[in-house]
């Protein structure tokens, strides 16, 4: 009896960890992808420093509540040469870990190009 459940807890602790990394990577992947859209965005504008509002407005709506709540964007640089863009967010959780394991922080540069 004490066997099984030993057992049962150590495969559920097991499962939710591995459900916690497959969110934390999926939450990794959606964020990155987001800011290097929005960060493209921005760099394809004629008018850069313009072309923030949007583009971040355009990123919160595609990550939905999580953008909303869980991620802050910090635009570093916008001008005529790159667009570098900060995204720090924090990964939703089903187990206590540490907040180190749960932050997402992602550097985003992208080079302006413009037609001589």
């Amino acid at each position: 009896m004490v066997g099984t459940m030993v057992g049962s807890t150590i495969f559920l602790v097991a499962l939710l960890f591995g459900a916690q990394m497959l969110l934390h990577l999926y939450v990794t992947s959606t964020l990155s992808s987001t800011a290097t859209r929005a960060a493209e965005q921005v760099a394809q504008s004629p008018d850069p420093a313009a072309a923030i509002g949007p583009a971040q407005s355009a990123a919160v709506h595609q990550l939905g509540s999580f953008g909303a709540t869980h991620t802050r964007f910090i635009w570093q640089e916008a001008d005529a040469q790159q667009v570098v863009l900060r995204v720090v967010g924090r990964s939703p959780g089903f187990l206590p870990l540490p907040s180190g394991w749960r932050d997402i922080t992602r550097t985003v540069t992208v080079r302006t190009e413009r037609f001589r």
